[in-house]
């Protein structure tokens, strides 16, 4: 995803709430640190663990930023086909830009 300068400023404004919520999460570091330790990290070992999570514990913060980032609704999020959500999903973890900035808690004490 190529952004303009403005519009990536724009975009971390709005998703910083929701990427602090999700990535203050123990449960959630511990998976992507596991895969970024791993000799071969496991690419679907990474999603098999990353996705459940997301979807479960937060889910109308995904639902948020997945709409900030692709530029929908969260109700067009949540009434496209799952097929599409776990793309999207699938293409920001392997984002490692944005990845990184998941796993950097930037202070936060992390939520079990």
């Amino acid at each position: 995803m190529k952004l303009t300068t403005d519009k990536a400023v724009d975009l971390l404004i709005e998703i910083t709430p929701y990427i602090v919520e999700i990535s203050s999460d123990m449960e959630l570091r511990e998976v992507i640190s596991k895969q970024k330790k791993a000799k071969k990290p496991d690419e679907f070992g990474l999603y098999a663990g990353l996705i459940p999570l997301f979807l479960k514990k937060y889910r109308p913060a995904v639902y948020k930023l997945l709409g900030a980032i692709y530029e929908k609704t969260e109700q067009e999020i949540a009434d496209q086909s799952f097929t599409e959500t776990i793309g999207q999903i699938k293409e920001i973890a392997s984002d490692k830009e944005l990845l990184s900035f998941f796993t950097s808690s930037g202070g936060q004490t992390p939520k079990k």
